[in-house]
């Protein structure tokens, strides 16, 4: 799977890309601060975008979170199979039952705590996930202790409401496959992009300029995340999603 990913080798934040002696002694130098675990989905998305989009952008904030606090952050493999039963009728698309996405996610997350990383971010990148995580999260936290700090966020709850609605033609974000996913993908992954079976008119008013403009954004948004964990301060961060009459809880459906 070639997902965007940095390719220093002087600066490697995902996990998998460290050897166990790497691991441990930057643990026991206390180096490591925080862990993401990116959470995301292989599911159609319309005739044009491949169906590794979310996992893509999830693991692309969460890499480049990482790198910006280096040596702070390290980045678990991304779980790439979400709970996307609304789509199977999309042949291709993948996905599992939200209990067991949801113990795989938690097991994942203990493994990094019981290495001794105290702050644990769930940086998720689809929607089909959020109701199922945010219903366990609470659990989650029971269940590791008190001494763990793990919180659920989407890499799009960052957003500034009027960013969004001065930059989308549409106002929807996330959306789906259509002018925000477009044009992110337009900066990432630019061949990932199959143009002529575009099939639906936001999409077409995609731009590689208003992917440039939303990308930083989560960045520095997300990293701000990061270093409130590991500074122990309060975060009133809700589930969102955004649409043209505004800013709505993701779970509630009411203007936040």
């Amino acid at each position: 799977m070639n997902l965007v990913t940095s390719g220093d080798r002087e600066r490697r934040v995902f996990v998998g890309d460290l050897t166990r002696k790497e691991f441990r002694e930057k643990m026991e130098a206390g180096t490591i601060k925080a862990g993401i675990i990116p959470t995301a989905a292989t599911e159609q998305h319309n005739e044009h975008l491949e169906m590794i989009h979310d996992t893509l952008h999830a693991t692309y904030m969460a890499e480049q979170t990482a790198l910006r606090l280096f040596p702070q952050v390290v980045v678990a493999s991304p779980i790439s199979i979400g709970v996307s039963e609304h789509w199977m009728k999309h042949i291709g698309t993948l996905t599992v039952r939200p209990e067991i996405f949801c113990e795989y996610v938690f097991d994942v997350c203990n493994s990094l705590a019981r290495a001794g990383i105290n702050n644990l971010l769930i940086l998720n990148g689809h929607g089909g996930n959020v109701k199922p995580l945010m219903r366990r999260i609470d659990e989650f936290r029971d269940r590791l202790g008190a001494d763990v700090n793990i919180r659920f966020q989407s890499y799009w709850d960052v957003y500034d409401e009027g960013l969004v609605q001065e930059t989308m033609d549409h106002g929807r974000l996330p959306g789906h496959a259509d002018e925000y996913e477009t044009s992110t993908m337009m900066v990432l992954a630019p061949e990932r992009i199959h143009t002529e079976d575009i099939d639906n008119e936001p999409s077409k008013v995609a731009s590689k300029q208003k992917g440039e403009a939303l990308i930083e954004p989560v960045i520095a948004g997300v990293s701000s995340i990061i270093e409130k964990m590991i500074a122990g301060e309060e975060i009133d961060q809700p589930p969102v999603t955004f649409r043209p009459e505004g800013r709505l809880h993701m779970t509630k459906g009411e203007a936040v």
